[in-house]
């Protein structure tokens, strides 16, 4: 496991010249490089604050192994390496490093723990960017740095797993460029169980077109469609992991990252996954679209949601022979031959 802190020195003479720059950098991008303290841990790249208006509270710099860094933000880091081992060694999940739209590119993911905006719905705890970013921080090499995007709200309490739901985020940009609400936010959801105790609660399969379509007004109330898809295609909901993965226990607690091995629908999620991959290429030959870098208004189109359904069809036709109620819901909405 490769662990490292950064430190930013500024020499006084570019000083002038970088503060000049600065004033030609966003806002958004802006506040992400004021994050002064750093600490890496594998491909993740964590930034946080110690002053200023994200800056940690006395209450989260505990440092009960005596490294220098805050439990709080190893913790993170700890989730996240753990979530990315999940997906990729167990699940078997295509890293989004190793996908066409990053691959040879994306260096990192930058985690900006901070303070973070109210949602119109209320507390706003993370987020996750799909496009390619260079924030040219003042420690990166000449030329910068490109790396994907996640933000985390620096009131996040231990176990909380919006770092591991954020991180899902980025294996579904991986695979694919549709990001209608009701399918991002709803598998992952579903994939928060990984690491939490239980399996999510399987809702009701839809069975009419009007079912159907006010399932796409949903977001994280989707999970209950996806957990009894999942459900439906994998009945014993057990996985398997390294032992040293599942041992790994948060710093300060005895809390292990991973609560138990229950989880339905693994190899679903994955299949499902696949043939989003093979029909956005499909959508962007068709209209002439850019395959790796649609616009955001086209990623999260209406008219991506029956596209999306024929995938989810397709993705269960790989485990019908396994659950009659998979082929009952197969059937309810396959056209007619």
């Amino acid at each position: 496991m490769r662990i490292v802190w950064c430190m930013i020195v500024l020499a006084l003479s570019p000083i002038p010249r970088y503060a000049n720059a600065q004033k030609k950098v966003p806002e958004w991008k802006r506040k992400r490089i004021a994050l002064k303290e750093c600490y890496v841990e594998e491909e993740f790249r964590l930034f946080y604050a110690l002053e200023g208006e994200s800056a940690l509270p006395p209450s989260q710099r505990t440092d009960a192994d005596k490294d220098g860094v805050p439990d709080k933000i190893q913790n993170i880091a700890r989730q996240l390496v753990v979530a990315r081992r999940l997906y990729v060694e167990v699940f078997k999940l295509r890293h989004p490093f190793d996908s066409p739209r990053y691959k040879d590119r994306a260096k990192f993911f930058d985690v900006h723990v901070a303070l973070m905006p109210i949602d119109p719905g209320g507390a706003k705890y993370g987020s996750a960017g799909d496009g390619i970013v260079n924030y040219r921080r003042p420690t990166d090499p000449d030329g910068g740095c490109e790396v994907l995007t996640i933000d985390i709200s620096k009131d996040l309490s231990c176990g909380n797993l919006t770092p591991a739901h954020e991180l899902f985020h980025q294996f579904q940009n991986g695979y694919s460029l549709f990001k209608n609400s009701w399918y991002t936010e709803g598998t992952a959801r579903w994939a928060e169980y990984a690491l939490r105790k239980g399996t999510g609660k399987a809702g009701r399969l839809p069975t009419t077109e009007a079912e159907r379509k006010a399932l796409y007004k949903l977001k994280y109330e989707a999970s209950g469609f996806w957990n009894a898809l999942a459900e439906a295609t994998d009945k014993r909901g057990i996985f398997r992991v390294p032992k040293d993965l599942g041992e790994i226990r948060y710093i300060g607690t005895r809390q292990r990252v991973i609560q138990d091995l229950r989880l339905h629908g693994i190899a679903f999620i994955k299949a499902l996954f696949e043939e989003l991959d093979a029909t956005d290429d499909k959508v962007s030959k068709e209209e002439g679209l850019d395959p790796l870098n649609w616009k955001e208004a086209r990623q999260r189109a209406p008219e991506n949601n029956d596209l999306i359904w024929a995938a989810v069809l397709n993705a269960c036709r790989r485990s019908r022979e396994k659950s009659p109620q998979l082929r009952k819901f197969i059937r309810q909405f396959s056209p007619p031959k």
